[in-house]
């Protein structure tokens, strides 16, 4: 499984640049709904100037049509007076004034006023007017004003009597005319301004209370923007983290599951909670099915003995035991075992952990068979001149005697058997040391067609004598092999040979090849017995070459399949017990691996699987 190393690094950089982007995005947040809160605010003062203006210009509006209907009367300026301080009484208008071209006022809302000036010079004086609308905003006693002018401009001359100051009463003098330099905005006449002063603060009170709002408003924003960016990073962090966790625990499980050496972790109950896939090997059962199961005492462990062992404080570490696996095969096997307890040291359960020594006993086992040999090569080299000499004489002798003794013939029969005898111990000491030192073969590309028929022509003789059916079934196009055809021939013979004295008159021997583009076969621990090179079970996954011997003869018990191999063990009377010996020595220097398969009373079957490359 393949995991990313960055992940860790990634989440120490996001969290510490996660404060900076909140606080940087809460800013922008801010920023932005400042902006539009004064864009508003600017927007509802231009509105507010609008609306102003154009109620002032309507008021100037009424009044100027006001005053253009009194003109050329008597009294007309005594009807302005009383339009203007009439009109100014609506709500909302601070002041309504006419003044002069020195802004001394002649009308005003109120009429006290009447006289002075409209404006202080300190506070600014009488601005220029013009035929179009200006404004602005000054401070009055009574408070901010927005004040609007613009030339009045009724467009007739006011009629009143000359001499008569502003705001006195005028009537009509007989034979007298309107002096036409009084009139108000008429070209050539005195030029008069107009004032009107609207209140600001409703309107004020009213952006004040916007402002406030959007303030109130901007501050719900950014706190649910700086909330939810604070929401998203933590949603971000805790994915993170949870895929961080679960990378871990998929990690975790990975190294557990394929770990060598079995694991077994069980509550404080006694019971499984987790196995891994070497253990249930161990136990030949189904992963799934261990968990969840008691311990107790299965498996013929002694459990209990090392969970009382570690809760006295006595460590259990490879302690040897014997597993029984669920087909009943014993697998020798080390125990370590600890506690598992938390942080406040409490009980939680223990761990078991289980390492198959299967390996272990068969490389203890080859080292002992290999200085056993070694032993056994040595006396043989050192004894074999030294027996070989006298058997050549005593063969010598036995076969002039048993030519001599040709009248007698209990005497020539004596002779003979010495022969015998002689022949076999030679051959016993032959194959002894073929067995110690096997030396290297010489592979050469053969037919093992060829090989095959020549074995089996050298065993008819046998099988023809004890009456056994001895046949050959020929493969489809079999390769050209990389053998020691005269080592193999032995090998094959020798089995042919176990085969017909193992099989009773009227059965039958058949020998058989055939190619193979798989692994080597595995061991079958309750059928037979298997060794490749170095007594290793083989599994590579290359073509193979099979050649089988199976027999109906009388079988083998389990017992004897497993020391069949074994030199020196035998179930024949006259057999010497390197027979097997030397047949798996020949197929192991060939790079290949050698299985039997066996029941009592139902044959045997041995099977020699070869590389048909040539072995490195």
């Amino acid at each position: 499984m393949v995991l990313n190393p960055d992940m860790p690094d990634r989440k120490g950089a996001a969290s510490r640049l996660s404060p900076w982007l909140v606080v940087g995005m809460a800013m922008i947040l801010a920023l932005a709904v400042v902006v539009l809160a004064v864009r508003n605010t600017q927007r509802e003062r231009r509105h507010m100037s609008q609306n102003l203006m154009d109620r002032a210009e309507a008021l100037i509006w009424a009044l100027e049509a006001g005053t253009r209907i009194w003109m050329g009367k008597s009294g007309g300026g005594q009807h302005l007076q009383a339009l203007l301080a009439e009109t100014a009484m609506q709500p909302g208008i601070a002041y309504m004034a006419v003044v002069d071209g020195r802004g001394v006022i002649i009308a005003h809302s109120n009429r006290d006023r009447i006289g002075q000036p409209l404006h202080a010079a300190e506070d600014g004086g009488i601005p220029a007017t013009t035929q179009e609308r200006q404004w602005r905003t000054i401070e009055t006693p009574s408070g901010k004003v927005f004040e609007v002018y613009k030339v009045f401009s009724p467009s007739l001359p006011l009629l009143h009597d000359a001499g008569h100051a502003p705001g006195s009463s005028c009537t009509d003098g007989g034979g007298s005319s309107p002096p036409t330099s009084s009139g108000y905005g008429e070209s050539g006449a005195e030029r008069h301004d107009i004032f009107v002063g609207l209140a600001v603060a409703p309107f004020e009170e009213a952006l004040t209370e916007d402002l406030r709002n959007a303030a109130m408003f901007a501050l719900l924003v950014v706190t649910l923007g700086f909330g939810g960016f604070i929401s998203l990073f933590w949603a971000q962090n805790y994915r993170l983290s949870r895929r961080l966790l679960r990378d871990t625990r998929a990690f975790a499980a990975e190294v557990v599951t394929q770990l060598p050496v079995g694991l077994l972790v069980t509550d404080g109950d006694g019971a499984i909670t987790m196995a891994n896939a070497s253990v249930a090997a161990m136990l030949r059962q189904k992963q799934e099915r261990l968990e969840g199961s008691p311990l107790g005492g299965r498996w013929g462990v002694d459990w209990r003995g090392a969970c009382d062992d570690l809760a006295a404080g006595k460590p259990v570490m490879e302690r040897e035991c014997e597993l029984v696996a669920e087909d009943g095969r014993v697998v020798p096997a080390s125990l370590s075992a600890s506690r598992i307890v938390n942080e406040d040291g409490e009980f939680l359960g223990h761990l078991f952990i289980l390492r198959n020594l299967e390996e272990v006993k068969r490389l203890q086992d080859q080292l002992r068979r290999n200085e056993r040999l070694s032993a056994l090569g040595n006396l043989a080299a050192g004894v074999a001149h030294e027996i070989r000499n006298p058997l050549s004489s005593i063969k010598g002798f036995a076969t002039y005697l048993a030519g001599r003794l040709q009248d007698d013939g209990k005497g020539r029969d004596a002779a003979r058997l010495v022969v015998q005898e002689v022949d076999r111990l030679n051959r016993v000491v032959s194959e002894l040391l073929e067995f110690a030192r096997p030396g290297v073969p010489d592979l050469r590309e053969v037919h093992v067609d060829t090989v095959i028929e020549r074995s089996v022509r050298l065993a008819a003789t046998d099988a023809a004598a004890r009456g056994v059916d001895l046949r050959c079934v020929p493969g489809s196009a079999l390769p050209p092999a990389f053998l020691d055809a005269e080592r193999f021939t032995q090998a094959l013979l020798n089995l042919l040979l176990n085969a017909v004295e193992a099989t009773p008159p009227g059965g039958s021997v058949e020998v058989r090849a055939a190619v193979r583009s798989e692994k080597g076969p595995e061991k079958g621990p309750e059928k037979g017995a298997e060794r490749g090179p170095g007594g290793k079970p083989d599994a590579g996954p290359r073509a193979w070459l099979d050649v089988q011997v199976a027999d109906t003869g009388r079988g083998m018990s389990p017992d004897v399949l497993k020391e069949i191999f074994n030199p020196y063990f035998t179930t024949k009377p006259s057999g010497t017990g390197l027979g097997l010996a030397i047949v798996h020595g020949v197929v192991e220097a060939h790079g290949g691996s050698i299985k039997v398969e066996s029941q009592p009373e139902r044959g045997t079957t041995v099977t020699i699987s070869l590389p048909l490359r040539r072995p490195a």
